[in-house]
């Protein structure tokens, strides 16, 4: 019986061709690239949605006092609404915060934060310079930890505005 799929067999995919250097250059040019319009992108998305939650409260608490529960579940429920609310504002704010730790050894920022000579700044880029499409790949590589941080926070603290809203819909209820 004959596999229906002949792609799934190893044996017949064909190897990939070697791509050429000016190619090779090219492609992670691009990639790094990509990935830094991408976390523009996230903090774009981040201070939009921090904007707007900020705005919020401003108009929750410009409201009618007489509406907020005094005692009871809907006083619970609100509170852990804040919470989270609050929460949710912290991690947008860790979204548009610039990263630092986050391959700090593998790129030039700490040596750039320390200001240093040109002389400096040249004999740190000589090594990564013999390969300067290795060099384009680490940072891209870089880049992208940051991109799945910055994406992983934006996710967690439109989680926890949302719960922190419907939480406080629901106390208004109770």
């Amino acid at each position: 019986m004959t596999d229906p799929n002949p792609e799934a067999d190893p044996a017949t995919v064909p190897a990939a061709a070697p791509v050429a250097p000016e190619e090779l250059r090219f492609m992670a040019e691009r990639l790094l690239s990509t990935v830094r319009e991408d976390i523009g992108r996230a903090d774009t998305k981040a201070a939009i949605l921090l904007s707007g939650a900020l705005a919020f409260l401003a108009v929750v608490f410009s409201g009618d006092r007489a509406l907020v529960p005094t005692a009871g579940v809907g006083l619970a429920l609100l509170l852990v609404a804040g919470a989270l609310w609050t929460a949710g504002v912290l991690m947008l704010v860790s979204v548009v915060l610039p990263r630092t730790r986050i391959g700090a050894d593998r790129t030039l920022l700490r040596d750039l934060a320390a200001g240093p000579s040109e002389g400096e700044l040249r004999a740190r880029l000589a090594p990564p310079g013999a390969d300067a499409t290795g060099w384009l790949l680490e940072q891209a590589s870089v880049h992208g930890l940051v991109l799945a941080a910055k994406y992983r926070w934006l996710r967690l603290g439109v989680c926890a505005l949302a719960l922190g809203a419907l939480l406080a819909l629901l106390s208004e209820l109770w």
